[in-house]
């Protein structure tokens, strides 16, 4: 029981930091998220999702309240499922926004919870374990995912696993309770964060084989464990089965919206260089780090010089289990690298990494987060040097000064966004079929702050890429850009009819919180413009928006040529190439129609898959086929 009250007394500590260290400013609101940009937003439509469709009775793995009514698949997706599922209660009681700010700010908090506990049950020292905590959930990765990741920033899950393991060993846990255990502490990972998940097992069944060729005593416990964690592995991908499955049918269709591996690696000087997300020389060290890889939330790999060092030192100079821990810091640092090493943002030569980035599943991984195991081990590492015999204050004193570098900058670090949701929203009718012009990227936000009364057509940021088919019009692009004036009018009332818009709302500006990403006052009037041109009137008009409806006499275009204007944008495609292009679908879906009458196959189900995985966008059943 005292023990049980000292590891509560430690985790109410670090839950207290976190929450100082992110408290909201004076000016907070109910409307106020934390972190940057359109993730956020993202996350509290996935928190609200989950509730809501079980309440509404609706499709749990898909939607088209997001790209209606195309819709999409929330497999591929960080819809966080374990979080929405376990917290639906309260976020029906209290908000999405108020669960979702809740998880950012404690995430930390719990990160470094479970990297003390793994860190204690390993050395049986308290204030090492302390130490673990601390410099894990104050880590460059944690940090930074906590911009606006709830998915890799709630990591409690890893640590965790590390800590069953340990203990299983130590108090000799039957097998079944070891699978156990490990199978729920994966699929609680696997519900918040797949890429995670994958990792995991990857680091993780890397680091036992470490192990067990370098610590010698170590072989016989890890061989007693070996198949009670295969066996909680698969009990976890047996419960998330359905899940997994809905993955594997659309892999070939939504991976393609997973970020490039190669374009998300940190770079070898972000080990050294600070970034803002450091109090210590980030802000002086921007004109070098603009140029790494990614955004300041992926650049978790920042230990600073001095820390890289202490490590180094210890590694070497240590027993066999703290080389076999450094071995694995420095094998998750080296993977993180990427596919490609890049120095100061120049790509060098290639990296470990290569081998896996292209493998199926794998290759969802970015490997820049793959830090996160560096900083773990980092952690633990530092636990069992702490614990050692030896000059115990000299050590601490070496520690703090080490970490000086990594301390964590508060006025980058903390950023809490308001959002501001348009009166017009409340003027929608329900189910309404709506299109949000200029494109903010908030109109997620307004939807679930609107009790999700309308449905977005072709728009709603639920992660990277362009949503199919909307992409395959030549107004997409200008239309995802905001720039109406390259869009001709007669293409967009067909493109709105197409898609069954009921009503287009036009923002003024004011509602862009990026800041320079679009001149607002400019946007707004061109869409207005846009859409009058396009026949449409306006039926509502307020300070903060209008709204409109189709007019009379919409200008639509013809089937051949909404076809036609569909093959000629296909980016970076030169017109006789378009041309050959398509001659050699026609020749493809005659042959499809061919092999079907000859085996005595419909060629229907074929051609769906075809024109879904392969074709250019034009319908199969619009090929005409010449020879019998």
């Amino acid at each position: 029981m005292y023990r049980l009250l000292i590891h509560a007394a430690v985790c109410i500590s670090y839950l207290s930091a976190s929450l100082l260290f992110f408290a909201p400013p004076h000016h907070w609101s109910g409307l106020s998220f934390f972190g940057y940009g359109q993730d956020p937003l993202s996350f509290i439509w996935f928190l609200n999702w989950w509730p809501y469709a079980l309440t509404h009775h609706l499709p749990l793995l898909t939607t088209r309240y997001v790209d209606y009514p195309a819709g999409s698949d929330l497999v591929w997706k960080t819809s966080v499922p374990a979080l929405g599922l376990l917290l639906a209660p309260l976020t029906l009681r209290v908000g999405a926004v108020a669960v979702f700010n809740a998880l950012m700010v404690i995430g930390p908090g719990l990160a470094a919870f479970g990297a003390y506990l793994a860190a204690f049950e390993l050395t049986r020292a308290r204030t090492p374990a302390i130490s673990a905590g601390v410099i894990f959930g104050a880590s460059s990765y944690e940090i930074g995912q906590s911009q606006g990741h709830l998915n890799l920033a709630f990591t409690i899950a890893v640590p965790l696993s590390l800590w069953v393991m340990a203990r299983a060993i130590r108090h000799d846990w039957p097998r079944a309770g070891l699978a156990l255990a490990m199978g729920t502490v994966l699929l609680f990972e696997f519900g918040v964060s797949q890429e995670i998940f994958a990792s995991l097992v990857l680091l993780g069944g890397l680091s036992v084989l470490i192990l067990y060729f370098t610590v010698p005593g170590l072989q016989a416990r890890i061989v007693g464990v070996l198949l009670p964690l295969v066996i909680g592995l698969a009990l976890s991908v047996i419960a998330a089965s359905p899940f997994i499955w809905q993955m594997l049918r659309l892999y070939g269709a939504d991976n393609h919206n997973l970020s490039p591996p190669d374009s998300y690696g940190n770079d070898l000087s972000a080990f050294f260089v600070p970034t803002p997300l450091a109090l210590l020389g980030g802000l002086s060290a921007v004109p070098v780090t603009k140029h790494f890889l990614g955004s300041y939330t992926e650049q978790g790999g920042y230990f600073g010089l001095p820390l890289v060092m202490l490590l180094s030192y210890i590694a070497v100079r240590g027993s066999r289990a703290e080389r076999a821990v450094g071995g694995i810091a420095l094998l998750a640092a080296v993977l993180s690298l990427g596919p490609f090493m890049h120095i100061l943002g120049v790509r060098v030569s290639t990296a470990p990494w290569i081998i896996f980035y292209k493998l199926p599943l794998l290759s969802g991984i970015l490997p820049c987060r793959l830090a996160m195991y560096a900083w773990l081990a980092a952690a633990i590492l530092v636990a069992l040097w702490l614990a050692a015999p030896g000059q115990p204050a000299r050590r601490y004193a070496m520690l703090s000064v080490c970490m000086i570098p990594v301390v964590p900058a508060q006025s980058f670090d903390r950023h809490w966004t308001h959002l501001a949701v348009p009166r017009v929203f409340a003027s929608v009718p329900n189910t309404a079929h709506v299109l949000v012009l200029p494109e903010f990227g908030q109109e997620l936000g307004w939807q679930e702050a609107s009790n999700m009364r309308f449905e977005l057509v072709g728009q709603g940021y639920l992660g990277t890429g362009r949503p199919t088919p909307f992409d395959r019009w030549r107004l997409f692009e200008p239309l995802w850009e905001n720039r109406f004036a390259d869009i001709n009018p007669a293409q967009f009332s067909t493109y709105l009819s197409y898609y069954s818009v009921q009503y287009v709302i036009v923002l003024p500006d004011g509602y862009n919180f990026y800041g320079g990403r679009i001149d607002e006052s400019v946007a707004a009037v061109a869409a207005d413009q846009l859409v009058k041109a396009a026949g449409w009137q306006r039926t509502i008009d307020l300070p903060d928006g209008q709204l409109f409806k189709p007019g009379d006499h919409p200008q639509n275009w013809r089937a051949a040529q909404i076809v036609g204007d569909q093959i000629s944008t296909q980016a970076g495609v030169t017109s006789a190439h378009r041309a050959k292009l398509a001659k050699q679908e026609r020749k493809n879906v005659c042959i499809i129609r061919w092999i079907g009458r000859a085996f005595g196959v419909n060629p229907k189900p074929i051609l769906l898959l075809y024109n879904r995985f392969w074709a250019l966008p034009q319908p199969p059943d619009d090929v005409r086929c010449t020879t019998p």
